[in-house]
């Protein structure tokens, strides 16, 4: 909820210049010093000079359209604060309808044009209706809208699939009513809450600060990404202090290693980047998967003629896709590191070490403290991250000694949960086996939610999901496998601490 005493004491001093500047500008005087006072805004909170930039672009074009129609007295006139209609759906619904016949039914066109425009296009409703729109200025910065909301109890909807065209165009409407219903909550104008998202809210979580990490941790993971042979993408990475937002894996995590690749005419390896934040969704970034990326080292490039030819990299399925689809996919450690080698660059590699135990156990108890123990402390687990033989209360105060480990467990009274289960037995040799002790640990698994549940025995382990009711095998390896670093990383991927 909105502080009502900090909220006052900002408007006492910086928040009413803010908020009657959003007044000036959307309610019909926009001009090119509307705009500069938008990028100011956003220096605090978006990292990409390229999206401040691009909206000046945008609501500099705007402005330009305003003025060679005159819209401003007509708008003022026709559709001022009285006379604005009471819903939102209504008023989206029409410019949508509009929008689409203009592009001959083409919803994935339109949806290019609106995440590509949006600053323009949502000013424009503002414009018109300012207490039903609220312009957007968080351009391939929907994690800072999250971390607004998340702060201030607004309840945004559900972001639609990223093959939703539709869904993810009307977001902008849906994200509207929350935003005006917070407004109402709060007794702001609509000058006041452009006032509270632009300026006040950023400042309160920290504006970069709360997604970009500056001191970056070890790397867990790799991915390639591509760029343009043309143009900024070839010159961004002679900038070694720029950050820049680029699409890549959601599963991207601050510190992983980002390797570019650069398309026609120079279609080669070119450098290697860090990622300096998490990877994220955002509905209005076309390609719907983000992360910032920066500090990149430029390398020996490896052409693509090179690639196909090299016993490693040319195995990699991507080379045989002729690097169709590059943004975002991962490469294993070994193959990342032999990249890493083969240009000579100054940059991290990825260390996974695997799990050095392997035997025979005579008990189950060997089993759990020769393999099992070890193995959750290298997947980056303390001992305060899982319990062992955890009891749970059933009914009128009976209690089930339950799994022989349960990863990150949840318990409150009445309540027990957790990320993974791991029932561990000195030796399954049969399928038969297997399959009793899948039943077992199935029971455990659902009456916890867990999203995985593990069997280990000194001969294997195998990893079971949530997503087929703890049916298949997802994952099945021996011990002297997790040996090998690829092996121990798929592994981490699904159930290490991070």
């Amino acid at each position: 909820m909105l502080n009502e005493y900090v909220w006052n004491l900002y408007m006492k001093t910086d928040g009413k210049h803010v908020s009657e500047t959003f007044k000036i500008g959307l309610k019909g005087s926009l001009s090119t010093d509307f705009a500069d006072f938008i990028s100011e805004l956003q220096q605090f909170y978006s990292a990409s000079s390229e999206n401040i930039e691009g909206t000046h672009s945008e609501l500099c074009s705007l402005a330009e359209e305003v003025m060679k129609e005159t819209a401003s007295e007509q708008v003022l006139e026709m559709k001022g604060d009285e006379a604005e209609p009471p819903d939102i759906d209504a008023v989206f619904g029409e410019w949508y309808q509009e929008s689409k016949n203009n592009l001959d039914g083409k919803e994935q066109e339109l949806l290019r044009l609106f995440c590509t425009d949006i600053e323009f296009y949502t000013t424009s409703l503002a414009l018109e209706y300012p207490s039903l729109f609220v312009p957007y200025y968080f351009f391939a910065n929907y994690n800072v809208l999250e971390r607004i909301a998340e702060s201030f109890d607004i309840a945004l909807p559900e972001i639609p699939k990223k093959a939703d065209c539709r869904g993810r165009i009307w977001h902008y409407a849906e994200i509207c009513k929350a935003l005006q219903k917070f407004r109402e909550e709060n007794s702001l104008s609509p000058y006041e809450l452009c006032a509270f998202l632009y300026d006040f809210a950023p400042k309160y979580i920290g504006g970069t600060d709360c997604y970009l990490v500056k001191d970056l941790p070890e790397p867990r993971s790799a991915y390639f990404v591509g760029g343009s042979g043309r143009g900024s993408d070839s010159k961004a990475e002679n900038d070694t202090s720029a950050v820049m937002r680029w699409q890549c894996n959601p599963e991207t995590r601050a510190g992983d290693m980002i390797v570019m690749y650069l398309t026609t005419p120079v279609s080669a390896i070119t450098s290697i980047w860090r990622s300096h934040s998490i990877g994220f969704v955002d509905p209005f970034f076309y390609y719907y998967h983000c992360t910032y990326i920066g500090s990149p080292v430029k390398t020996t490039h490896i052409p693509l003629e090179k690639i196909r030819a090299d016993p490693v990299l040319g195995s990699m399925p991507l080379v045989k896709k002729n690097m169709q689809g590059i943004n975002g996919v991962e490469l294993m450690p070994s193959e990342y590191n032999y990249i890493v080698e083969l240009t000579s660059a100054d940059v991290p590699m990825i260390s996974y070490a695997g799990v050095l135990c392997s035997g025979t156990f005579a008990t189950e108890k060997e089993v759990e403290e020769g393999l099992i123990k070890p193995l959750i402390s290298r997947l980056g687990y303390s001992e305060r991250d899982y319990r062992q033989q955890l009891y749970i209360e059933i009914g009128n105060h009976n209690h089930a000694l339950i799994p022989d480990f349960v990863l990150r467990p949840v318990v409150e009274r009445g309540h027990y949960s957790a990320f993974a289960i791991i029932e561990a037995k000195r030796s399954i040799k049969s399928q038969k086996q297997l399959e009793g002790v899948k039943t077992q640990a199935r029971s455990y698994a659902k009456l916890l939610g867990v999203r995985y549940a593990v069997i280990a025995s000194q001969e294997k382990i195998w990893i079971l999901s949530s997503k087929d009711d703890y049916t298949e095998e997802l994952f099945t390896e021996s011990w002297d496998a997790l040996k090998d670093e690829n092996v121990f990383y798929r592994l981490s991927k699904m159930i290490g601490s991070t």
